[in-house]
């Protein structure tokens, strides 16, 4: 090595020591670092940094090109139970967009719990219409459904109660409208949203049949199993327990549904313990008048809900209640509230 490359070395060496040293001082002891040793540290050091070549970093996907999570796009299935007093209505509201009305209460009146309902939810035609027994709690609202909407299809049976003329009247009226009238059997399925739901008829009375017995016409009542995603709903009408007992024993498991529309309004003859066992509702539902003389419903009803851990709710205190089924969350059937 020549001297003047020695120098030249160790001048180098210096510098950096110098750097060293000045940094450590403006870091450890900045009180006696002026800035101007502090700046020639930092051009010592930059004297002895080498060039280095850093990789260029590959360009980064914009977020727009990244794939997005899939969105779901379905609608939620909702069931009202509607507060008519004593007798029963039902509405859905279909992912399709369509509807239905499982029958129509007691009152025909323009100002009734039915006729308010529906203007409330804005409802100008009704898809589907069924009356799933001839009553007068269930097919009187009937009468101004058939009077002020337009019903593309009604649902009943061939259940002729003579104790009633105004359910004959009901009927010819609705055949003088040229509505699509169906005499659904037990294990049709209903095509209210093919693809999606699943309607499931397990009694019904297709054939012509004459009686004045109440609990005769109850038995007839159509009780169809609406199932939509991972939830299901079985609305029985009037039945008792004795189609109760035939059903069981003909369907099984089949007819599990997490929710029940009690039949008969809480009737003690009506959701037997083999029923409840078979159906293993996690919410039931009672459609009932505040004070009504029937006494519904009954303590031994209320009972056997309780014994298969079914949450009970009744329209004489907690008014109309709604279950939804799935939608845009994806979330299970669950009860969503009530309205007065």
């Amino acid at each position: 090595m020549t001297a003047g490359t020695l120098r030249y070395t160790t001048k180098k060496l210096l510098k950096a020591a110098a750097a060293a040293f000045f940094l450590c001082a403006i870091f450890l002891s900045p009180v006696f670092v002026t800035p101007l040793h502090a700046g020639a540290a930092m051009d010592a050091l930059k004297e002895m940094a080498a060039p280095a070549d850093i990789p260029a970093m590959p360009p980064m996907e914009s977020a727009a090109a990244a794939p997005a999570a899939p969105v779901s796009t379905a609608r939620a299935l909702n069931v009202y139970f509607i507060n008519v007093g004593q007798g029963d209505s039902e509405y859905i509201e279909l992912p399709n967009g369509k509807n239905v009305l499982i029958d129509g209460g007691s009152d025909n009146s323009a100002g009734s719990s039915l006729a308010r309902f529906l203007a409330r939810h804005k409802v100008s035609k009704l898809d589907y219409v069924v009356l799933t027994h001839p009553h007068a709690d269930h097919y009187n609202g009937l009468q101004y459904v058939f009077s002020n909407f337009t019903v593309d299809n009604f649902y009943d049976t061939r259940m002729d109660n003579p104790g009633s003329t105004t359910d004959n009247t009901l009927r010819e009226q609705i055949r003088g409208l040229g509505v699509n009238v169906t005499y659904p059997a037990p294990g049709d399925t209903l095509d209210w949203d093919p693809g999606e739901v699943q309607a499931k008829v397990f009694n019904s009375c297709p054939a012509s049949v004459q009686s004045s017995s109440g609990s005769v016409i109850n038995d007839c009542s159509i009780v169809v199993k609406v199932a939509y995603q991972n939830s299901s709903v079985l609305f029985t009408g009037d039945m008792q327990d004795d189609v109760e007992a035939a059903l069981v024993s003909k369907y099984g498991s089949e007819l599990q549904a997490d929710v029940l529309k009690v039949g008969h309004h809480g009737s003690r003859y009506s959701s037997s313990a083999p029923f409840l066992a078979a159906v293993k509702p996690h919410d039931a539902y009672i459609e009932v008048g505040a004070d009504n003389s029937y006494g519904f419903p009954t303590p031994a009803c209320l009972t056997r809900l309780q014994a298969v851990g079914a949450t009970v709710h009744r329209t004489d205190t907690d008014g109309t209640r709604k279950y939804s089924i799935g939608g845009y969350h994806s979330r299970a059937g669950q009860d969503t509230g009530f309205e007065r």
